[in-house]
């Protein structure tokens, strides 16, 4: 066992595993109580396994319990191993009559939305009036980040109130000073993105959340706000929110050796934010690098690629959300629009709704299909009927952060260039142009540059040599504005695609 202030770390190997074995690791406090537990239900063949579990210590509610403790590992039923450890309090804690703390602590963080940033809403014991209010930040690199302190707006003994400014998505802490210089124990709370997420399985479909965030299977480290939602009906594995795909088929299987992801796929939001869908069925992908997907489209099938116990019970999708693209990155806090905060485990069913959602298609049908559904108000005038030469043939507006992507046109066999060009009057706004071809190869600033004026430049343009054939979506993405929505134009030398 390894501990720490923030974690217990509890390792151990298990041997002649049976499939059908159950496991379970049992977290009992001093008291005698199971404060937290683990299931491994569905086990597979194994000669070994080797597994590794962890209890949060701080800011929960084991590191209010002092004393003793015990680890103990349950094979169908029996207990086969027991590690004793002992939480001990901050030199700022004082105990009377028994293991319950006293003195300077906060105990719970509220968050509420506040002009200009948020409100904090503590509750513990031992604040005052002239408490000080910090927040803080954490990372193993580079250690302890001090950013903000505020006087509470309204202060009890037992609650303080304190207006702060906006933070970016990220686990933070807060800490509670008195005029005498003592010091809470840091209570950490986080900060999700609002990036309107919703649960990764079509709508009205029940599946079960086995691990959500400070999860003790796995979900510390870089994965510590990440989710893991198993099958009960469908498995299916769609789009939580829109944007550009990565694909990562790596014709991988299950591997008990390694902690790995196994097949996966990575979208590009286009704000900053990457979601990662891992664990897929190798073969399932119904997508492709560079294709642009709505919210709720269908990505591929769940599998237990990678790291994943059980021999076919252990399918489960593990979604989390990133700063980075690599699907190594540390995961930020995110919520689902969908799914209530106070749900950490048990059946869950999404309204992620679309008509988009069947894995059983191939990729080229889903890709028609996405193009036709974006563009089926646009694509349906008399205005339509394709015309030679260059023209404009879209107007239409996009807010700052947000994707149009209703352009779809048609590149004639053997044309010798695509020329299109994004337009827009405001001086003081800005907008990407991005191309998809008909297989999916995505032209952007950060996919295919060949022809591409770059994003500085005012009208932004792409002049491809000898073009696919087929059918290309145009999109818009606005950047900068300080007056509303962006008004654009886009024109080219191809043919408007009519559906008919």
């Amino acid at each position: 066992m390894e501990t720490s202030k923030r974690q217990v770390f509890f390792w151990f190997l298990t041997e002649r595993v049976h499939a059908g074995d159950r496991l379970r690791v049992e977290w009992v406090n001093p008291s005698g109580a199971i404060a937290d537990s683990t299931d491994y239900p569905d086990l597979p063949n194994a000669a070994s396994l080797c597994f590794t579990t962890q209890l949060p210590l701080a800011g929960f509610a084991a590191a209010s319990s002092p004393g003793l403790w015990h680890a103990r590992v349950l094979v169908n039923g029996v207990v086969g191993m027991t590690r004793d450890f002992t939480v001990s309090l901050t030199r700022d804690y004082q105990v009377t009559g028994g293991s319950e703390p006293v003195g300077l602590k906060v105990s719970e963080v509220r968050i509420e939305p506040g002009s200009g940033g948020f409100d904090l809403q503590l509750v513990g014991s031992g604040f005052s009036a002239l408490s000080t209010v910090h927040l803080a930040r954490y990372t193993t690199t580079g250690g302890w980040t001090y950013l903000s302190a505020a006087q509470p707006s309204a202060a009890t003994a037992s609650s303080l109130a304190s207006h702060h400014d906006a933070l970016p998505p990220g686990e933070y802490w807060v800490i509670v000073q008195n005029p005498d210089r003592t010091l809470s124990p840091p209570m950490p709370f986080v900060v999700a993105s609002s990036g309107g997420y919703k649960l990764p399985f079509a709508a009205g479909q029940p599946w079960v959340l086995t691990q959500g965030p400070y999860g003790s299977f796995s979900h510390w480290g870089n994965s510590l706000h990440a989710y893991d939602i198993a099958p009960i009906q469908g498995r299916c594995i769609v789009a939580m929110r829109a944007g550009i795909v990565h694909t990562h088929d790596l014709g991988m299987g299950q591997d008990h050796s390694r902690r790995t992801f196994g097949n996966y796929i990575t979208i590009d939001h286009g704000d900053g934010e990457y979601s990662h869908y891992a664990h897929l069925a190798t073969g399932s992908f119904v997508v492709r690098d560079g294709q642009h997907v709505e919210q709720g489209q269908a990505l591929a099938r769940v599998g237990n690629s990678g790291y994943t116990l059980g021999e076919g019970g252990g399918y489960h999708v593990h979604v989390q959300v990133t700063h980075g693209l690599s699907i190594s990155s540390g995961s930020v806090p995110f919520r689902f629009d969908d799914l209530s905060d106070s749900v950490k485990r048990g059946t869950v069913v999404s309204s992620n709704r679309s008509a988009l959602c069947d894995c059983g298609r191939p990729a080229e049908d889903m890709v028609a299909s996405a193009d036709a559904d974006s563009s089926s108000k646009a694509s349906r005038t008399a205005a339509d009927s394709p015309r030679p030469g260059h023209e404009l043939q879209f107007q239409a507006s996009v807010a700052v952060a947000q994707w149009w992507n209703d352009g779809l046109i048609f590149v004639h066999k053997g044309a010798k260039s695509l020329d299109a060009t994004l337009v827009w009057k405001a001086a003081d706004a800005g907008a990407d142009l991005h191309l998809v071809s008909p297989s999916g190869e995505h032209y952007g600033w950060y996919g295919n540059t060949t022809g591409y004026s770059g994003q500085q430049a005012r009208p932004q343009r792409f002049l491809i040599p000898h073009p696919e054939a087929g059918i290309w979506r145009i999109s818009v993405e606005g950047t900068r504005s300080d007056a509303g929505p962006i008004e654009f134009g886009v024109e080219t030398n191809a043919a408007k695609f009519k559906n008919n």
